[in-house]
C-alpha cells in the first residue's frame, strides 16, 4: 500500500479520528513502513507527456477529438 500523506494528516481524509486510528493500527500492525522522501515518478512522466503535447491519437472518432460542433443539446 502507497500513500502520500502521513498517517497524521489521514484525519482530513477520514472525518472520524477514531476510525482512522483504527484503520492505521490494522494497517502498520505487521508492516514494515519505508518512507521515500523522492520525487514522485508517476508526477514527473505526467508533467513530461503534458509538455509534449497531446498524447497518441483516438482509436475512434468522437466529438471531441474531431472538431466537430457540439451537438444541439450540448449547447443549453
Amino acid at each position: 500500500m502507497t500513500a502520500n500523506q502521513p498517517f497524521g494528516e489521514w484525519t482530513k481524509v477520514f472525518p472520524d479520528p477514531a476510525m482512522t486510528v483504527a484503520a492505521v493500527d490494522r494497517l502498520v500492525h505487521h508492516s514494515t513502513i519505508f518512507e521515500l522522501n523522492v520525487e514522485s515518478y508517476r508526477r514527473r512522466t505526467a508533467l513530461q507527456r503534458k509538455q509534449q503535447g497531446p498524447g497518441r491519437p483516438a482509436s475512434f472518432a468522437t466529438p471531441n477529438n474531431v472538431g466537430a460542433p457540439p451537438r444541439a443539446e450540448e449547447q443549453q
